[in-house]
């Protein structure tokens, strides 16, 4: 299928079962082929399989990579969360419980979660593909304590959720019904794993735009699409270690991402989402190497840069 031919799915009414009907969004599966064709993503996507080469050299180079690693998983907890509405700073996540101050201590928790909700889900693709089970599993870890914890962790919801809004009557987007979370799920699970060629940064991107479609999790959808970011460029080998995370620029650019993903779904505008997906793995990438490259350099260099910059 030409991308310019994309058809997103139907808005279906439902009944609530207090008498008020709502429209909710029936997104079309996904599991099937998808030409680039389109010039400017072409070019696009060749600037981001580039720089991820780059950002995937800078692993064999730099020693301890796993505290690296470490602290990209705490900055993106910090930031995902932070989309979400908690707090807590990056330095906090570090912490351990009895030095956050009680008032901080569910936001610091959120961030923990996740945190965790990440490494097992990494250890786990040792063990499974990325799929419902794994998805599943990682949900589990996230929703385990705190304010989630009476969401149906680890289970696809039963009841229909809502985007935006204070009540279903005046919500921003409706997901898909209950009863056809399971089937689109499944057909997520197919496309995540077939062997289509498709260039797998376009892949992913159509993956976490369906993923935030069907909001198939009570609470969390959020933080877990952003998760199967990198999960899934390390289990198909874009990446060996799991460094590349988007919120931070999900969150710069917080308003243009909830209008690209609302133009698919409204509009058709797969394309438009493709590109602006693709631009936030190019400046990420850029932003990850850059770090990576300061650490290879002289600590006299390194000091001195700090001391300009900070005019010590």
């Amino acid at each position: 299928m030409k991308i310019s031919k994309f058809k997103a799915g139907v808005f279906q009414s439902k009944n609530n079962g207090k008498h008020h009907e709502y429209q909710c969004f029936l997104p079309n599966g996904i599991n099937h082929t998808f030409e680039v064709g389109n010039n400017n993503l072409q070019v696009q996507l060749e600037k981001s399989i580039h720089l991820l080469g780059e950002l995937n050299a800078m692993t064999r180079l730099v020693p301890n990579i796993d505290l690296f690693i470490m602290s990209f998983i705490s900055n993106e907890a910090t930031l995902s969360s932070k989309i979400e509405g908690t707090q807590t700073e990056i330095e906090d996540s570090f912490k351990k419980e009895e030095g956050i101050k009680i008032e901080q201590r569910d936001d610091w928790l959120e961030v923990t979660l996740y945190i965790n909700a990440v490494r097992s889900a990494i250890n786990n693709l040792n063990k499974l593909p990325i799929c419902m089970r794994l998805i599943q599993q990682a949900h589990a870890t996230l929703l385990s304590s705190g304010r989630g914890k009476q969401k149906l962790s680890g289970e696809f919801r039963t009841s229909q959720n809502w985007i935006g809004g204070s009540s279903i009557q005046n919500a921003d987007f409706i997901p898909p019904h209950q009863d056809d979370v399971y089937e689109l799920m499944s057909d997520l699970e197919k496309f995540l794993n077939n062997k289509i060629a498709i260039p797998k940064i376009i892949k992913i991107a159509i993956i976490h735009y369906q993923f935030e479609t069907i909001h198939p999790f009570c609470d969390g959808n959020g933080r877990i699409g952003r998760m199967l970011i990198p999960l899934y460029l390390v289990d198909k080998k874009l990446l060996s270690k799991p460094l590349l995370y988007m919120s931070a620029f999900f969150e710069a650019n917080k308003d243009e991402y909830y209008q690209r993903l609302m133009q698919v779904r409204m509009k058709d505008d797969l394309l438009g989402w493709l590109l602006f997906f693709l631009k936030g793995v190019e400046i990420t990438t850029k932003h990850s190497v850059g770090v990576l490259i300061e650490t290879l350099e002289p600590k006299e260099s390194l000091s001195e840069k700090i001391q300009e910059k900070t005019g010590s």
